[in-house]
């Protein structure tokens, strides 16, 4: 209390700034949690599951759960996060714009969890002129302009209309767009209340990934953190293959799906274990950066990206996983 003196023994008033030093210097020592921010997306599940079994040390790892990927960009961007969950797309535009950002792990290919839907009756080439929802993000054009390109047609033929992920179920269902480029978990819900899926990731294999991204400085000056953080995810990846009907339990209120839709959205990701990420980083060539350099061509020929891709020191260094 303001203006209370607090008497103390003359021992503790002796030791009491020996405490205070030993104190402050232990704070200065520590090392905070890696912040890991992702959105709502099956494929970034692991991380969530380990959490739920205790496989996580809180004091090494914090996850900051976001409501878009946009939010996971301007936060990563910002300082505000270690390590973000993003399509391979945003990693790539993040260093387009000046972002350091290196590929620490493949968390999940999408084979049909990313879809473009509209209502029942519509096809494809009945999206020209109407109003489609697009997340502002470069994966939402990126699957929109490869989806457009079947029919012959462009995103100049159709009205884009810049929408949130959490605002997605809301513009399609009260009619405020026609169609919507979305994602899981929005997709499985859509689609039980009856809307039609007119275009996939699996029409698009091995072109939509999901990564994790973290800054080079992280790596180099906190390497045991980052290895407590690839032992954590693998340790839920590891679980989910074992147990998946135990895991989708845990998952399903998280995702607000039920465990019928838990499978169908399962079924439309590949969850990347442990060895399959080596080889796919780190063989070469490499399965990864090929199609990073694939992906860049595609963003920077639909001016996603203002130049071409550089993928020099794109991954971290393989001794990280040892």
């Amino acid at each position: 209390m303001r203006g209370l003196e607090l008497v103390l023994p003359k021992i503790y008033r002796l030791l009491l700034p020996f405490a205070l030093a030993l104190s402050i210097i232990g704070c200065d020592m520590s090392e905070p949690p890696l912040r890991i921010g992702t959105n709502v997306w099956p494929g970034y599940e692991p991380i969530y599951l380990a959490r739920e079994l205790g496989y996580i040390n809180r004091d090494r790892v914090q996850l900051v759960e976001l409501l878009s990927a946009t939010e996971v960009i301007r936060a990563y961007r910002n300082g505000a996060l270690d390590v973000a969950a993003l399509t391979l797309d945003e990693a790539l535009l993040l260093r387009d714009s000046g972002v350091a950002a290196q590929v620490l792990l493949i968390s999940d290919t999408s084979y049909g969890a990313d879809a473009i839907l509209a209502r029942t009756g519509e096809r494809l080439f009945d999206l020209k002129g109407k109003r489609i929802g697009v997340e502002t993000s470069a994966l939402g054009a990126y699957v929109l302009s490869r989806a457009l390109s079947v029919e012959g047609l462009s995103t100049a033929d159709v009205e884009v209309v810049a929408l949130e992920v959490n605002q997605h179920e809301e513009a399609f269902i009260e009619g405020s767009v026609e169609a919507l480029v979305t994602f899981e978990p929005v997709r499985s819900r859509l689609m039980a209340g009856g809307a039609t899926e007119l275009f996939s990731s699996r029409e698009i294999p091995d072109e939509v990934i999901d990564v994790l991204v973290v800054r080079p400085e992280v790596i180099e000056d906190r390497p045991e953190q980052v290895k407590a953080l690839l032992d954590a995810w693998f340790e839920g990846v590891d679980y989910l293959a074992r147990e998946p009907e135990k895991s989708y339990r845990l998952m399903s209120a998280r995702l607000g799906l039920t465990p019928d839709q838990m499978f169908a959205a399962f079924a439309g990701l590949r969850i990347v274990g442990r060895k399959h990420n080596r080889d796919l980083i780190y063989a070469k060539p490499s399965p990864l950066l090929r199609q990073a350099e694939r992906m860049g061509r595609v963003m920077t020929d639909h001016q996603l990206l203002t130049r071409p891709v550089d993928l020099r020191a794109f991954v971290v260094p393989e001794d990280i996983w040892e």
